[in-house]
């Protein structure tokens, strides 16, 4: 029961950052995270989750990498190879190496081991809060490829450089010749192996619909443990667990390129499921990070021999040597550009790019705390709080570095914010809107009008709600004053009666008192007003009941008419041109012009056509590179699902 209560805190505190997020969006969500786990440490310090390094990266790590390997713009990291290859392996044993070296100099009385074992926690980047932070920066795609294909191998060569550190520190032995032989061994071993595990399971899954099975519960579950089960073989085999999760990602991800209607289902099902997971996981850690840092600083506080400013001092030391490395690595290998590609000055702020963005994270977070507290003899390891509290320090800084920097060395693009693909994907439903608009006739008015409603639906889900909320406020406004004047003009003119206006009137006056609070639109004026004006020299003989369905029919035609024409003539700008085709789709089916009803296979016949026009419309942008390769990916992806939806509901 403790446990469950520990996990629903944690789960309760991420769930609160999505909602702070939307308050402060300067703030990246993992810094949000980080402070909600320091304010849960309160509650929680008679309570504690302990978990071992192995669960540790069971849980957390193994299906993160798995999602990104299934994410992961594949192209884009064959492309970016030599980059990815540079930064995820050269540069992690180089900063092993050197950073490690640094680290025993200015702590000379930690163990060297010890030392190079921070260096190699301290080496893996993390892409996920990076990618948090790059939401609100324009970052160049072929950099944002390169930070992600960078986190996805260096987690491996990471933790295999903490792995044989520890070695070092226990046993008190290392071997070059051995570590570098056992790494490649390892790794080509993991990768190969979760392949075949992911190839497996797409084989059997094949097999069960080939024999009529088609459960999407069992489907979903069955991915959902795919990871799982790929790092646990691994790890029982002996070979890297976590380049084997990805590798089983990337294969996975096969499965979803054969077209139709089920795939296309699963598919939506299995991103809509991992959403959910990732976001959980990744915020799980961050809290628990949090929840982590006050306990180590009373620790190190109570240390007499370590002051707070020293402390501060180590880790900022530490944090620039880590970046400085990372500096000089890119600088060296020219930027990953040709030389022709980019101005100097660009070039430097890229190199700047990149090294801001080396945020460390949840590697780091799951390597420092599988630190022992004994070391192979038996005495306490005395190092260890000090190594956390480093560790804990450097991933806030570098957090804290690339939240507040990053939009310093992003190219500036004209217009951008973090809007701008909602705004270019409004643009894309208006510009088929107008292409339906272009075939309108008499005779389909009313079936092209439901499928340019399905597409003010989808513009509306995209809009500033707030904004449309008060556009559409003042437009329903409107619109009542203007059927209040109408059904008045009709009164006045011996078109209808008093006797059927009157609860017209009412309720129209109703409707505007409540929306503006105004004293004209109040009980007591209305009465007073519809005797002073309107009652005067009126008949109220009783209607027939041929007379009263007959009026009711001028005042429906007449208001829709009216209302119709006031709103086709209000001036471009002024409302949304969604809310304003909303109103009067809806006010020329009530008007009733006589339109026949058509059959349904002529209204998927103008879905099709709206569908083919919206992907059009993508690959065209795509060409004239308005959007890149993954975003016509992603948005062709919700195509297929908006189609499949609409073939499922036939």
């Amino acid at each position: 029961m403790e446990i469950f209560e520990v996990i629903l805190l944690m789960l309760t505190a991420v769930f609160l950052s999505n909602i702070l997020n939307r308050f402060l969006p300067t703030i990246a969500i993992p810094l949000i995270q980080i402070v909600l786990g320091m304010a849960l440490a309160i509650p929680l310090t008679n309570h504690s989750l302990e978990l071992s390094p192995e669960l540790f990266l069971l849980l957390f790590i193994a299906p993160l990498l798995f999602n990104d390997g299934v994410n992961v713009d594949k192209k884009a990291l064959w492309r970016e190879r030599k980059s990815i290859l540079s930064l995820s392996i050269g540069l992690v044993f180089v900063t092993v190496g050197l950073l490690g070296g640094f680290i025993h100099l200015l702590l000379p009385t930690l163990p060297l081991a010890a030392a190079f074992a921070l260096a190699a926690a301290l080496a893996p980047t993390d892409a996920v809060a990076v990618g948090a932070l790059a939401e609100k920066v324009k970052v160049p795609h072929k950099i944002m490829h390169t930070l992600e294909g960078e986190s996805l191998i260096n987690d491996a060569s990471g933790l295999v450089s903490f792995q044989f550190a520890m070695a070092a520190l226990m046993t008190g032995t290392f071997s070059l010749f051995h570590a570098s032989t056992t790494f490649i061994v390892i790794s080509i071993g993991g990768i190969v192996l979760g392949a075949v595990l992911s190839f497996l399971k797409i084989v059997l899954m094949r097999r069960l619909r080939e024999l009529g099975i088609e459960n999407s519960t069992s489907f979903i579950l069955m991915e959902v443990l795919l990871p799982f089960l790929i790092f646990v073989i691994a790890e029982k085999v002996g070979v890297n667990g976590i380049l084997a999760v990805v590798s089983g990602g990337i294969v996975h991800s096969l499965s979803y390129k054969k077209l139709n209607v089920e795939i296309a289902q699963l598919n939506l099902l299995s991103k809509n499921t991992w959403s959910v997971i990732t976001f959980s996981l990744n915020g799980l850690v961050f809290v628990l990070l949090g929840t982590q840092i006050p306990s180590i600083l009373q620790t190190i506080l109570n240390d007499q021999h370590l002051e707070i400013i020293t402390l501060l001092g180590y880790i900022l030391a530490i944090t620039i040597a880590l970046l400085g490395l990372r500096f000089m690595w890119i600088i060296l290998f020219n930027n990953f550009q040709k030389t022709s590609e980019l101005r100097s000055k660009r070039k430097i702020k890229d190199t700047l790019l990149y090294t801001v963005s080396g945020v460390r994270g949840t590697i780091t977070l799951v390597s420092v705390l599988s630190l022992p507290l004994f070391l192979s003899d038996g005495t306490p390891f005395e190092g260890r709080d000090l190594l956390l509290f480093i560790a804990a320090g450097v991933i806030l800084t570098t957090l804290l570095l690339a939240n507040f920097t990053l939009h310093l060395f992003a190219p500036k693009v004209e217009g951008f914010s973090h809007q701008h693909d909602s705004e270019w994907e409004i643009e894309m439903l208006r510009e088929v809107k107008r292409e339906l608009r272009k075939h309108r006739t008499a005779e389909n008015k009313r079936t092209i009008g439901k499928v340019i409603k399905m597409y003010n639906d989808r513009i509306f889900s995209l809009s500033n709600l707030k904004e449309m909320n008060n556009g559409e406020r003042k437009l329903r406004q409107l619109i009542l004053e203007w059927q209040l004047e109408n059904t008045l003009g009709l009164v006045r003119q011996h078109r209808i009666r008093i006797q059927l206006a009157f609860p017209v009137l009412r309720r129209l006056n109703k409707r505007l008192y409540k929306l503006t609070r105004e004293k004209k639109y109040r009980f007591n004026s209305f009465y007073s007003r519809l005797l002073k004006r309107h009652l005067q020299g009126m008949h109220l003989a009783p209607l027939t009941s041929g007379q009263r369905k007959e009026q009711r029919m001028i005042l429906l035609q007449s208001n829709s008419q009216f209302i119709t024409e006031n709103l086709k003539s209000l001036e471009e700008g002024q409302y949304s041109p969604e809310l304003i085709e909303a109103f009067l789709l809806n006010y020329e089916r009530m008007g009733g012009y006589g339109l026949p009803k058509e059959a349904a296979h002529h209204l998927h016949e103008w879905i099709d056509f709206a569908l083919h026009t919206e992907r059009s419309y993508i690959q065209t942008a795509f060409e004239k590179g308005d959007i890149s390769r993954s975003e016509m990916r992603q948005y062709r992806e919700n195509l297929l699902a908006l189609e499949s939806s609409i073939q499922l509901q036939d």
